[in-house]
């Protein structure tokens, strides 16, 4: 499918006063985030690529481990000043997910700060005044907003950290935008509907295009992978990551929705990109646990509060 479209996501910054530098502590890929707590955050780090995890089926114990500090930058006079990122998100959140899984497969370290979306903090609504929404990522006091945005601008910034997200190649790129904007608006769109929507009718009309998204989907990863692990082919990319945030979700739709979205007789290959990406230790740290994220969706759909 030759898809010759481009869209652009330009960042919204809005200066803000500088943070003060999160505290080094190392972490492993066990420990996972809890919901409420601030502070910082330290990613999983392996000079390992992501398709070498896979093919050596390295233990999580074994792996390796590291605090990767932020690719230091020159300042006035001379003196190198390490970078400072902090991340608002949210646990269960698609899009803070995906920008939490861009620093880890980049191995930067961050500070992470959990919203409360009915209390949110002054410094998300200083931060993102436009929207006040999750995801905000703080560079050295300034903040870009919007999931897509934030991705781009991590992938530029730190060029030459871990893997590249963006091809090179200018189609190549092109079409990873416009897949990128067909999930936001064919498929987790159609998905939320699905599960919150108000009546039977407009639940089902969720269901079907959720169903036929994915179904495109599978057709976009046979064509971006060429029969390699990922979308971005050897190693993650940027549909991986941006998809990637959907996987708890997704695994977890046929108990929230009756709907079984993936099947290996209709969507085998994306069946197994969710399972392979799921299972590679920097997406381990990151990804919410399912059983506790249904839970937590069948209350707040009861509360009818947001998620």
């Amino acid at each position: 499918m030759a898809l010759h479209v481009l869209a652009s996501f330009p960042p919204c910054v809005v200066p803000c006063a500088a943070r003060r530098c999160p505290s080094r502590e190392a972490t492993t890929p066990n420990r996972r985030r809890q919901a409420g707590r601030s502070g910082a955050h330290f990613v999983y780090c392996s000079s390992m690529s992501a398709t070498d995890q896979i093919k050596s089926r390295m233990p999580v114990a074994q792996a390796q481990l590291a605090v990767s500090s932020s690719a230091p930058y020159t300042v006035a006079g001379g003196k190198e000043k390490v970078d400072e990122l902090k991340l608002l998100g949210t646990w269960r959140g698609p899009f803070a997910l995906r920008v939490a899984l861009a620093l880890n497969f980049k191995g930067l370290s961050y500070e992470y700060q959990e919203e409360d979306l009915a209390n949110k903090s002054d410094l998300l609504l200083e931060s993102n005044p436009v929207n006040k929404k999750v995801p905000v990522l703080i560079h050295n006091g300034v903040p870009i907003c919007e999931s897509l945005a934030i991705l781009e601008y991590i992938d530029e910034v730190y060029a030459g950290r871990g893997p590249s997200l963006l091809p090179a190649d200018p189609y190549q790129r092109a079409r990873a935008r416009f897949w990128a904007a067909y999930i936001d608006n064919k498929l987790v769109a159609p998905w939320w509907k699905m599960f919150a929507g108000k009546t039977d009718k407009e639940r089902d009309e969720g269901r079907k295009q959720t169903l036929v998204a994915v179904e495109m989907l599978e057709e976009a990863l046979k064509e971006c992978s060429k029969e390699k692990p990922f979308f971005g082919g050897d190693d993650i990319g940027y549909l991986d990551v941006v998809m990637g945030g959907m996987v708890a979700w997704m695994q977890g739709t046929e108990t929230l929705c009756g709907v079984k979205v993936l099947d290996a007789g209709k969507t085998p290959l994306l069946l197994a990109w969710m399972e392979r990406f799921g299972g590679i230790d920097p997406a381990k740290v990151v990804l919410p646990d399912v059983a506790r994220l249904v839970e937590f969706a069948k209350m707040k759909r009861a509360q009818k509060a947001l998620i």
